[in-house]
């Protein structure tokens, strides 16, 4: 196989990676791309793309945690928890079709 597909192969892989290994591929293409400076940049991308959700959902917990100390009523946390989650669901969605249509670019390009 040339060099070239098979580094297409795997730059797509890494966002198509959101299907079935998120996080965990990315990270192992970036270690083993070594001087392929391409596939680095689409593996870190796409390693940022699967984190994103990750770390929007620590901040989500974070922030009703603290509402619930300071202001101890249910009333305000339980909208706020489905503000939050309807944010959380729409940004989700959203990089997930973004890593997928990203994937397909690639392996068309």
């Amino acid at each position: 196989m040339e060099t070239n597909q098979a580094n297409k192969i795997v730059n797509g892989f890494s966002y198509l990676s959101i299907l079935f290994l998120p996080i965990i591929f990315p990270i192992i293409v970036w270690l083993l791309a070594g001087e392929r400076k391409e596939m680095r940049y689409h593996a870190v991308h796409a390693f940022w793309l699967h984190v994103i959700p990750v770390i929007l959902s620590i901040m989500a917990v974070i922030s009703l945690g603290t509402v619930g100390l300071f202001t101890n009523n249910v009333a305000h946390v339980g909208w706020m928890s489905i503000i939050l989650v309807g944010i959380l669901a729409i940004v989700s969605f959203v990089l997930f079709i973004y890593n997928i249509v990203k994937a397909v670019k690639i392996f068309i390009s």
